[in-house]
């Protein structure tokens, strides 16, 4: 009798776990979304993406068009504000691409930084023009109230 009420509450435990997991995952679309997105390295720090070179004795290989290189940031989303906007006729706050919406929650991008990158990652190389253009400081020019104080005799 011990046994039954043993494996009884075990079933009805995983049963319930099984339920508000399917709630939480499946309903109410609680998770996160983590994608590719487009990323422009003349101002930010992206990923790269550079495809293996196709050899001459894959005929699969040769038979696809080539891949190209191109560079990407992290996306970080809820998907329940995916499904939501997607729902919608007027795609409200969809665009093209996925992005984070002014004042939004949950959602954040991540950049290249070199010193966390992973196997097989890499960073996008800017030009030179564009490294100095960072780097070069800006200099204030003097407020109106600065630039007509003049010293009193």
């Amino acid at each position: 009798m011990a046994n039954k009420i043993f494996y009884s509450i075990l079933i009805l435990l995983i049963l319930g776990s099984v339920g508000v997991t399917y709630w939480r995952i499946v309903v109410q679309k609680d998770y996160q979304i983590v994608a590719e997105v487009s990323c422009d390295p003349t101002t930010e720090s992206c990923f790269h993406y550079e495809p293996e070179p196709c050899a001459t004795d894959n005929y699969d290989c040769l038979s696809k068009p080539p891949e190209e290189a191109y560079d990407y940031k992290m996306i970080s989303k809820k998907a329940a504000v995916i499904y939501a906007c997607e729902q919608t006729e007027e795609k409200i706050g969809c665009a093209e691409e996925l992005s984070c919406l002014e004042n939004e929650t949950d959602c954040s991008y991540t950049n290249c930084d070199p010193a966390e990158l992973g196997e097989g990652e890499a960073c996008a190389v800017m030009a030179e023009d564009d490294a100095i253009a960072q780097d070069a400081t800006v200099i204030e020019e003097p407020t109106t109230d600065e630039a007509t104080t003049t010293p009193e005799e």
